[in-house]
């Protein structure tokens, strides 16, 4: 459009100064000759001239207010460009300029490798909740204005999100410098986690960074960047205090989480997890008593998962709920015309622990199964109380009120055990395996588990061991006074009709049953 104006302006004027030209040579012959012998012709002729005068001054008008009006729009497009690639905060490049940066470099041929240095503060969230935003953004500024200050040449800076920066490293020639792109990582980390005062207030955040190495055009500054995430996400999980490298395995093992969790959500339409049940026993008799829920991923392709595999992954993205309460649904039908001195225990994950509704959720599905709630126990762990003690302590008192009992898992794992038994009423404790398992090589876990019991009595809570795996072991726990006690010893987790099996009254004990179902001491039979 610009250069259609252009040319019609110029055409215009063209056309007005040919004409003044050819009309206007003959006007001023015929006026030297006298004003007497002027005819009409020469006055019109005389009007045309004057017109023409008037369009060429209009014309060149025209044309120097077109030319100023085009420089001006081309000096808002080029601020506009800038603006757009530009972070207003803090005046580093956005993510637009940080691709732009990229291509820049990735087409620079003395540059032989290019680098991405990914950092994001930590507690930033927590600086804006407590301070409010405008601190918050100071803060920003500040981290933005020390990270821009280590550029040199072959460094350039963005802001790619909210608490996020990206650093692009265009090293010349074919050599790595992979020291001094770590250094600068460092300097960089140490720069974002250093204290800083701010509105009279001391203010400081820690950070982790990634770091992503890539010849120049392999990859593009995106593709980078996320690989440096990749490598920043594996920092943070691990709690690295220093810049973590990309590695091709970290793409692999991010890859096969997004595949497990995918399966996951399938798999839970699907039905394909199942309840297994581990058998807890009486120590001294050898009874039954009960068994504990576990999960198992009936997976189509892969076989029989253990829960350690798909349970964190399920946490993570919130899918623990749905998973578990299928599972439970199928535990409960199954188990609801066992006998009924056969208790069920359920565990429940931290995460679940923080619903509100999860007292109604267990009530519905005792509802929906017809499963006694008075054979059914809760399983807390010790450590999922530490979040929110009130709501824990509302959501069990509800619980309790439908007559479900509650059990304090993985008892001694966590930092403050006397004062949960204190606060809220279990109903029976279990020892976490890990003291269970070296009692008799560790005179330390003899100590706690005898400790925990000689309490559990005097409160009149019974105790029950995990982990039990060895005639040894058994009789130990025995000996301290511990009353229940599950593990391989007693039976890995079975199946539904391997654990109605188990109950049959008329059963014959089978030692060293490979398939999964119990085996047990002659005297450990059901009565």
């Amino acid at each position: 459009m610009r250069w259609h104006r252009e040319w019609l302006t110029l055409v215009i004027l063209l056309g007005a100064i040919t004409l003044f030209l050819v009309n206007g040579a003959n006007v001023f012959v015929r006026l030297s000759a006298g004003l007497q012998g002027a005819t009409a012709d020469l006055r019109v002729t005389a009007v045309t001239l004057l017109l023409n005068v008037a369009l060429i001054l209009f014309g060149w008008r025209y044309f120097v207010d077109v030319q100023q009006e085009m420089e001006r729009r081309e000096e808002s497009e080029r601020r506009a460009r800038e603006q757009a690639s530009i972070d207003g905060m803090t005046g580093l490049a956005n993510r637009k300029g940080f691709s732009e940066i990229g291509v820049r470099a990735n087409a620079d041929e003395a540059v032989g490798h290019v680098a991405v240095i990914s950092l994001q503060l930590n507690r930033f969230k927590a600086i804006n909740e407590r301070y409010g935003f405008d601190l918050g953004d100071d803060l920003l500024r500040h981290i933005a204005a020390q990270i821009g200050a280590l550029r040199d040449p072959t460094v350039s800076a963005a802001r790619v999100a909210g608490d996020e920066f990206a650093v692009i490293v265009a090293r010349p020639g074919a050599d790595l410098d992979e020291e001094g792109i770590e250094t600068l990582a460092q300097t960089m980390l140490d720069t974002a986690s250093r204290p800083v005062e701010l509105d009279r207030k001391m203010i400081q955040v820690g950070a982790h960074v990634g770091i992503a190495l890539a010849r120049r055009g392999e990859l593009d500054a995106r593709a980078l960047l996320r690989r440096a995430d990749i490598a920043l996400a594996e920092g943070k999980v691990g709690r690295l205090a220093r810049p973590v490298w990309f590695d091709d395995r970290m793409e692999r093992d991010l890859i096969a989480h997004s595949e497990l969790e995918q399966g996951i959500r399938a798999g839970i339409e699907a039905g394909q997890f199942l309840a297994y049940f581990e058998p807890q026993v009486d120590l001294a008799s050898g009874r039954v008593t009960g068994f504990e829920v576990l999960s198992r991923w009936a997976h189509p392709l892969a076989g029989m998962i253990g829960p350690d595999r798909f349970i964190p992954v399920a946490e993570e993205h919130n899918l623990i709920g749905p998973l578990t309460e299928h599972v439970f649904r199928g535990a409960m039908r199954r188990a609801r015309d066992w006998p009924e001195d056969v208790d069920l225990s359920i565990n429940i994950a931290p995460s679940q622990l923080g619903d509100a509704w999860l007292a109604q959720k267990l009530v519905r599905l005792l509802t929906e199964t017809g499963f006694p709630a008075e054979r059914l126990v809760v399983e807390v762990t010790e450590s999922s109380l530490f979040a929110d003690i009130e709501m824990a302590r509302a959501i069990i008192a509800s619980l309790k009120n439908q007559g479900i009992r509650i059990a304090l898992d993985d008892f001694g794992t966590g930092f403050s055990s006397l004062s949960h038994l204190r606060a809220l009423p279990f109903d029976m404790i279990k020892i976490d395996r890990s003291f269970v398992s070296s009692l008799h090589e560790d005179r330390e876990s003899r100590a706690i588990v005898r400790a925990v019991t000689t309490l559990a009595q005097a409160l009149e809570i019974p105790v029950t061991v995990e982990g039990v795996e060895t005639a040894t072991t058994h009789a130990m726990v025995m000996e301290i006074g511990c009353q229940k006690g599950q593990g391989w010893y007693f039976g890995k987790a079975m199946t539904a009709e391997q654990a109605e099996q188990l109950l049959r009254p008329d059963r014959e004990p089978d030692r060293g049953a490979e398939s999964g179902a119990a085996a047990f001491p002659p005297a450990q039979r059901r009565a």
